[in-house]
């Protein structure tokens, strides 16, 4: 049996939990899920996605007594959960030490066969590169993907998705600031329409005051921490996946899983540190 625990925010755990599968295939064993809500995904898998519907493979939310024996150990918990994943599992890997062991190559196949295991992760740490079928396993409940039909029927062909970071993540803003944005979606035609997803207002506004009607963006705010908000992340993300191309963030997975999602090309904008004047 593998246990997983997905970590950070709605992009990360999509690509672990396609990466937790694939595990669980080569080693030809059974694996659990199981979804904690926190401050960086404040809501339910069932209220953003349909059941995997995967043989063998097991999603379910955290109960209480998972808090203190399957989460991943921390101050918070008082890293209760370490004392109780050694005596339950013959191996654990937690979610720095799982990042690690997938930069430096690590062989998470032959360290999980055959045993019990308890593995959390926020990356696609199965492999380099992430298939494009990857997350053909996520499905948006009903009411979403309604949503989302409303918002990319307008997009006609061409539409260019922008996506830009800036709340949660300092080193976004700064190695992709809003003006490297404005300077390359000035690069393209008149005539093209961007569709903005972005989790500042001010961006927002100042999208809509440069280009006018060419900028189609949710009045919606996207939170991490409300069911609300994570609803209205999950829109933006296939609606920037139903674009004809990305241009993306920084250090942002979100950029990434929607160009997955929707099979199209990203194209990452970073500042040159001189620039920065670093």
């Amino acid at each position: 049996m593998i246990t997983f625990v997905p970590a950070g925010g709605l992009g990360n755990r999509m690509k672990s939990i396609a990466a937790a599968i694939r595990l669980a295939k080569a080693v030809d064993d059974e694996l659990e899920v199981i979804w904690f809500q926190d401050w960086g995904l404040g809501c339910r898998f069932d209220q953003l996605f349909k059941p995997l519907g995967i043989d063998r493979v097991t999603l379910r939310e955290a109960n209480n007594i998972d808090l203190w024996t399957r989460d991943i150990p921390r101050k918070k918990n008082f890293y209760i959960p370490w004392i109780a994943e050694r005596l339950h599992y013959q191996a654990t890997m937690d979610r720095i030490k799982a990042s690690k062991a997938f930069y430096e190559g690590f062989d998470f196949v032959s360290w999980a066969r055959g045993r019990n295991v308890w593995l959390a992760s926020d990356v696609y740490f199965i492999a380099q590169d992430i298939p494009d079928d990857a997350f053909d396993i996520f499905h948006p409940v009903d009411h979403l993907q309604e949503r989302i039909r409303q918002v990319t029927a307008g997009f006609g062909e061409g539409t260019t998705g922008v996506h830009i970071r800036r709340t949660d993540n300092v080193r976004a803003t700064l190695l992709s600031p809003t003006s490297l944005f404005i300077e390359r979606m000035k690069q393209e035609p008149d005539t093209q329409r961007f569709y903005l997803a972005t989790d500042s207002e001010n961006v927002k506004a100042e999208m809509k005051q440069i280009f006018g009607d060419r900028i189609i963006t949710p009045s919606d705010k996207a939170e991490r921490g409300s069911l609300a908000g994570m609803e209205n992340a999950l829109v933006e993300m296939y609606s920037l996946a139903a674009t004809s191309r990305i241009i993306g963030t920084v250090a942002s997975t979100y950029s990434m899983t929607a160009a997955a999602i929707g099979k199209i090309q990203l194209e990452v904008l970073e500042a040159e540190t001189n620039d920065l004047n670093l």
